[in-house]
């Protein structure tokens, strides 16, 4: 787990460069000594002067892992605080005493109330961005009571408590698109293709999934249509079709279609072919 954190902050390139030397310093890390043309020919592979492969070498016998070929070091581990407790009790006091307040002052000015903190006593004073990060982190609903009060903090942030409800199948379907979590590949060289695009019809009585269109391409009106096709129509010759043994008993028109406000559903050709059919 360490070493897959550690890897999380090593960037592409100097892990590209640690594969590629690991290519070719693996097959010759425990053959014995190397002869004067196997170091040549490795340096002038890597670009390396033949002190540097030697130290690389050494590395990877000690540790045959591709990481170890690394030249660089990660910084620190990413959401580790650097600031002393001092320090961040002093952050902690400015953010209370001038950042909560209704004014809205800047994050510059809490800045400054920390270097007077920190200079009252005798710490060193934390960076502007350190301020920041520490801001960014205090609770959303804490800050926005203490800086817009009580009823917006509410407003905001308190769930909504409601039903959503029909009252007979058909009633209502809902319809949205979501990225399949799988990979399409290809069929001769099982390379990933991409990422297919499933459009559902959801019969908000039953819950019963009423139609869906699964393709390749980006969501689009087309897709919005033929998932609506699928609800309404009867499944059973689409079942045969595809040698489903089974029922699916849900077809005919809906009262009404919930979509949301993207693009693909706000096209003419929708709303009036809904329209045509007596569909909200």
């Amino acid at each position: 787990m360490a070493e897959l954190s550690r890897r999380t902050l090593i960037s592409e390139t100097a892990w590209e460069k640690a594969v590629a030397r690991e290519a070719v310093i693996r097959p010759l890390a425990f053959v014995g000594t190397l002869n004067t043309t196997e170091r040549t020919l490795a340096c002038r592979q890597l670009g390396l002067r033949p002190s540097r492969f030697y130290q690389l070498l050494g590395q990877f016998r000690r540790k045959p892992v591709t990481s170890s070929l690394l030249d660089e070091t990660p910084g620190p581990e990413k959401g580790r605080r650097l600031l002393s407790p001092e320090q961040e009790a002093a952050v902690a006091i400015a953010i209370h005493d001038v950042y909560c307040r209704r004014e809205r002052p800047t994050i510059t000015a809490v800045h400054d109330h920390v270097r007077l903190i920190c200079r009252q006593r005798d710490l060193p004073a934390p960076s502007w961005k350190a301020v920041k990060v520490r801001i960014d982190q205090v609770d959303r609903q804490k800050l926005t009571k203490a800086r817009e009060g009580a009823r917006a903090a509410r407003q905001r942030y308190s769930p909504v408590v409601d039903e959503y409800s029909a009252q007979h199948a058909m009633e209502i379907v809902q319809i949205d698109h979501t990225l399949v979590d799988l990979f399409v590949v290809d069929a001769v060289n099982r390379l990933p293709l991409q990422r297919p695009w499933l459009t559902l019809a959801i019969d908000i009585a039953s819950r019963m999934v009423a139609g869906f269109y699964l393709s390749l391409e980006h969501p689009s009106s087309t897709s919005v249509a033929l998932a609506i096709r699928h609800t309404v129509l009867p499944k059973a010759s689409w079942l045969a079709e595809q040698n489903v043994v089974g029922d699916w008993p849900v077809h005919g028109l809906p009262i009404a279609i919930h979509l949301d406000n993207a693009r693909e559903f706000r096209g003419r050709a929708l709303a009036w072919g809904v329209a045509e059919h007596g569909i909200n």
